[in-house]
């Protein structure tokens, strides 16, 4: 008997059995959409219109307020205080004279208050000075002055020696970008401070000399 070739067993694929190949294999390829259900739909375009109204209250009341407090610009608080009379009123209490020094025209006092309060019950006299050029200078006075209290009011600045102004000396001190003068008054003490350069101190130190 001759020998069957291998080709002879096998059974060639009919066109049945190989179409169903290719249809799985376009079934796999095909993207499946998703179809949301009309209560579905709903409750998403309610969440959104939800989300859109909420964005615009809060827009709503956000504007007012912003328009109401602008930025802390120097120019934004130009509401200058009599240093005079509110000096005069905290004499009555002091052990002192409160400084209230006359400004070089274009500076201004923009707060000026009476201290019973704070470090070891030290009672001061503190005001704040604007410069025409927007510069700031910190200024606090007491007869009752303490290492404690000097810590407190200059916020721990460290010692950085001294500093001359037209030939008196001042305590000079530092921390980051504060620099602190600290002389004498009378008999009080007087603490400038500012982080817009020593230029700004000096002219308040000059003008606490004479």
């Amino acid at each position: 008997m001759p020998a069957s070739s291998p080709d002879s067993h096998r059974s060639p694929l009919s066109a049945e059995s190989a179409e169903p190949l290719n249809d799985s294999s376009q079934v796999s390829e095909e993207q499946v959409t998703p179809v949301l259900t009309p209560s579905q739909a709903k409750r998403a375009n309610q969440t959104l219109k939800g989300m859109i109204i909420s964005v615009l209250l809060t827009v709503a009341v956000a504007v007012p307020v912003i328009l109401i407090n602008p930025p802390n610009k120097a120019e934004t608080y130009r509401d200058p205080v009599d240093l005079v009379q509110v000096a005069s009123q905290a004499a009555t209490d002091a052990e002192f004279t409160p400084w209230a020094p006359e400004l070089p025209e274009g500076d201004y006092v923009n707060f000026a208050r009476w201290i019973t309060k704070n470090v070891d019950g030290i009672k001061y006299w503190e005001f704040g000075v604007v410069t025409a050029d927007d510069k700031f200078v910190y200024v606090r006075q007491s007869a009752e002055s303490n290492p404690s209290w000097l810590a407190a009011v200059t916020e721990n600045a460290a010692p950085a020696g001294s500093h001359s102004v037209d030939g008196t000396a001042w305590e000079l001190r530092e921390r980051e970008k504060n620099q602190v003068l600290i002389g004498t008054r009378g008999d009080s003490t007087v603490v400038l401070s500012s982080d817009s350069g020593i230029e700004a101190l000096d002219e308040l130190a000059r003008l606490a000399q004479r």
